[in-house]
């Protein structure tokens, strides 16, 4: 029972859900406080008027028509059977002795009271609680006049009997609605839990399975599901990005551990040793070509240069790279074409945009045809940039590598196929896309960036 409880206390939607529970109890016993508070003053109030009323009619009487008027309306008042159960009076002569009234005349009186004061009573032979109003006639009589009250503490006595009894149906309902909703709570959060601790154990392929409601659950389930797609697609893409780079390594690594034992055999020249030593440092620097690329493109992909951000115009760094590659296309005998170059201004990394835009001419020129057509435009809230050439192009079943971590449509190139993944991870730290279309003939390449959200529309 004991590891039951502690359990109970232990679970953080069980301890909630009192909470609230005892809060909106204790709310609602507040709220009954200031009902009874207010009810209880206005019948105060109301039996304060009442006395106070029929004391200045009972004076008048005495003042008009003497003792006799004033005995004559006492026992009329009290046989008109209107209230006269509540009713109080007392009227004594200027000795102390009753003349007339209901109320027992052995009662001390406090006529320091000048309004309306509560005491204890006997009416009727009764012991009870009463407003009482005393007076001092003109003829030095004594005139009592009141209301009994003992309606009052039965009306808190039921109120009482009636809060205690809610507050127990309260409290027995929020320790079973508790209950309750830390069950299910705890059914829907095992669920999640027994998920993550396969993921955990290697199971990645584990998903929390997602009913097709849209409460706050479900759509918790999707965000995970969601995110655990997201790592899986992340983890194979860094098995294949790590397997890639071993199968990159090895061939220079290899190179460079056969040239240096090239210069260790017995009878070796000098000359074959500084064409081995040779060999040795391209292929190093082949490798850290390689490694500074990599380590660039992590950095893109982290969003680590997105901090360098600043205001920047597209079309001013498409002019530039077509100007800087203007020498270069007419040695190929390409034309280098500007269709279009709106104004559009980005925030951005202007250096960063400008080499994703130079290496997309650069392999533009590089396999066109005769010509290279380069626009930009914007559209709504988006420029585009479209480069396109008139080249043979790549079947459209290649499209979806493209700017894959070296990926290459022709192996026998030179490169590690790093470019176009730079090219990629720059535009998706700008938070734009990158397309491929065939332009029959040739290919085009669409850059698709988002506008400075400050830039005029």
């Amino acid at each position: 029972m004991t590891c039951f409880l502690r359990r109970l206390w232990n679970s953080i939607s069980f301890r909630l859900t009192l909470n609230y529970g005892l809060m909106a109890i204790l709310t609602t016993l507040i709220l009954i406080v200031f009902i009874y508070a207010q009810f209880i003053g206005a019948l105060r109030t109301e039996y304060t008027r009442q006395i106070t009323s029929t004391a200045q009619r009972l004076e008048v009487a005495y003042e008009e028509g003497g003792r006799n008027a004033l005995v004559s309306a006492i026992e009329l008042t009290l046989s008109d059977r209107i209230d006269a159960d509540r009713e109080i009076y007392l009227l004594l002569d200027e000795h102390g002795r009753k003349i007339a009234g209901n109320l027992d005349e052995s009662l001390p009186l406090d006529s320091t009271h000048t309004e309306v004061y509560e005491a204890d009573i006997v009416h009727d032979a009764v012991p009870t609680r009463g407003h009482l109003k005393v007076l001092t006639l003109g003829g030095g009589e004594t005139l009592v006049v009141g209301h009994d009250s003992s309606e009052i503490g039965d009306i808190t006595s039921l109120i009482g009997r009636a809060t205690a009894t809610a507050i127990l149906l309260a409290v027995l309902l929020v320790l079973l609605g508790t209950y309750i909703f830390r069950r299910e709570l705890a059914r829907r959060v095992s669920h999640i839990r027994q998920t993550t601790q396969q993921i955990g154990a290697g199971q990645l392929s584990k998903r929390i399975s997602a009913s097709t409601g849209e409460d706050e659950f479900t759509l918790l389930n999707r965000d995970v599901n969601a995110m655990l797609d997201r790592i899986e697609l992340l983890m194979k893409s860094a098995r294949h990005i790590s397997d890639t780079i071993a199968h990159n390594l090895r061939t220079p690594l290899t190179r460079i551990v056969g040239a240096l034992r090239t210069a260790r055999r017995p009878g070796v020249s000098m000359a074959e040793v500084l064409d081995a030593n040779q060999h040795a440092i391209e292929s190093i620097e082949r490798l850290n070509v390689l490694l500074e690329k990599l380590l660039q493109i992590a950095e893109l992909e982290a969003g680590i240069q997105r901090r360098s951000f600043r205001p920047c115009e597209l079309d001013v760094i498409v002019a530039d790279v077509l100007e800087m590659y203007g020498t270069l296309a007419e040695e190929k005998g390409v034309s280098l074409l500007r269709a279009k170059l709106d104004n559009v201004t980005l925030h951005g990394d202007a250096n960063l945009l400008a080499s994703a835009l130079a290496n997309l001419i650069d392999n533009a020129v590089k396999f066109a045809a005769s010509r290279v057509v380069v626009d930009v435009t914007r559209q709504n809230r988006t420029a585009l940039v479209t480069i396109t050439d008139d080249g043979a192009g790549l079947p459209p079943a290649e499209y979806e590598h493209l700017g894959k971590h070296f990926y290459r449509s022709d192996p026998s190139s030179e490169g590690h196929g790093l470019g176009l993944t730079s090219v990629k991870s720059i535009v998706g730290l700008h938070v734009g896309t990158l397309g491929f279309s065939d332009a029959r003939p040739g290919l085009r390449v669409t850059v698709s960036l988002p506008l400075d959200p400050k830039s005029k529309p």
